[in-house]
């Protein structure tokens, strides 16, 4: 049995662009790839690629990393998803984020309030949808009283859902409900922890300490130039712990990086780095134990010890972004890393 791993594919692109992204899927599936996740934000949505995707695979399966709560309302999600579940197979992963207020309030409209409820509503909901029973649901934020039930019987009962998250509070209201934890930029060392506390709160909720599965998202820079892959390792987190609010540094701080964090912060003030790149300044403000525990880098083979060193730590299932290059590279890389 192959190692388990998925792959990110990021926005959707043109048609020829997609045709070459699913040419890459494809080989991602004969090798063993488990899941494909696609993204969004004010562009080509992600459930046309997914239907694609759909069309022209037959296993691997197909989820949204993520869709935003505030973008679609949770009987479009439910529809939506079990339309493609009933299309792929039982094969969809539906990943649910809160997206920030920036685009919540100026794209889609939606005053960006109690996002955190409104993810355990959204999940509680399309459950109850997709499970073909009468929707009755009496909410916080909906109340839902007309009984309204799914006019098709889709190939499953339940389509698992995985809720993007760093913040406890947010840890532990999935913990309630949801299938999957989607964590990213989670330091290493760091990651049991976190899936400790998911636990206890499941277990508060009645359920199983194990009912939700750690899906983490991984920094990997592929590059047997040490150097150059360290640098291009370090510009997602230098990134986002200085240019995207505050979720990030307040999750690293709260993970023993204050002092990291801080500088780095200092140190853009003045040198502020590149679109998901970094610089020396900031290298340096970083330091290596942190770039360490939150990114893998160097040759193939170094980060493929690197993602089985983190599936020993506690994440269940590794994504990574799609490597680049020939078809023939793509199936070697993916080869070795879920063999």
């Amino acid at each position: 049995m192959p190692r388990r791993l998925a792959v990110s594919v990021g926005f959707a692109g043109s048609p020829e662009q997609n045709k070459e992204v699913i040419s890459r899927i494809k080989v991602a599936e004969e090798v063993g790839v488990e899941a494909v996740f696609t993204a969004e934000t004010w562009g080509r949505d992600q459930f046309s690629l997914l239907t694609q995707i759909a069309m022209q695979t037959s296993k691997i399966k197909l989820g949204t990393g993520i869709a935003p709560v505030f973008g679609r309302s949770p009987g479009v999600l439910a529809m939506t998803a079990a339309t493609l579940d009933e299309l792929s197979g039982g094969r969809v992963v539906l990943g649910l984020g809160t997206s920030g207020d920036r685009v919540i309030e100026h794209w889609h409209g939606e005053k960006f309030a109690k996002p955190i409820q409104r993810t355990k509503e959204y999940i509680e909901i399309i459950n109850t949808i997709v499970s073909g029973e009468k929707l009755f649901y009496d909410g916080q934020i909906f109340k839902l009283q007309r009984g309204f039930k799914l006019l098709f019987e889709p190939p499953r009962k339940h389509i698992p859902i995985y809720v993007a998250s760093i913040s406890p509070k947010s840890m532990q209201s999935l913990a309630t409900a949801a299938d999957g934890w989607m964590p990213i930029y989670w330091p290493k060392s760091k990651f049991m922890d976190g899936k400790k506390m998911i636990g206890e709160a499941s277990k508060a909720a009645g359920r199983a300490a194990d009912s939700v599965e750690c899906v983490a998202s991984l920094t990997v820079v592929i590059n047997p130039d040490e150097q150059k892959a360290k640098m291009q390792a370090a510009g997602p987190i230098s990134w986002y712990v200085t240019n995207m609010g505050d979720f990030y540094h307040e999750m690293l701080t709260r993970n023993g990086f204050g002092e990291e964090v801080a500088a780095m912060r200092k140190v853009a003030e003045t040198h502020k780095p590149p679109p998901f790149g970094t610089n020396p300044e900031l290298m340096a403000a970083m330091g290596d134990r942190m770039l360490e525990e939150t990114a893998i880098w160097g040759d193939l083979e170094t980060v493929a010890a690197g993602i089985e060193e983190r599936r020993q730590l506690g994440v269940d299932l590794p994504s990574i972004s799609m490597p680049q290059g020939p078809l023939d590279h793509v199936e070697r890389v993916l080869g070795t890393l879920v063999s």
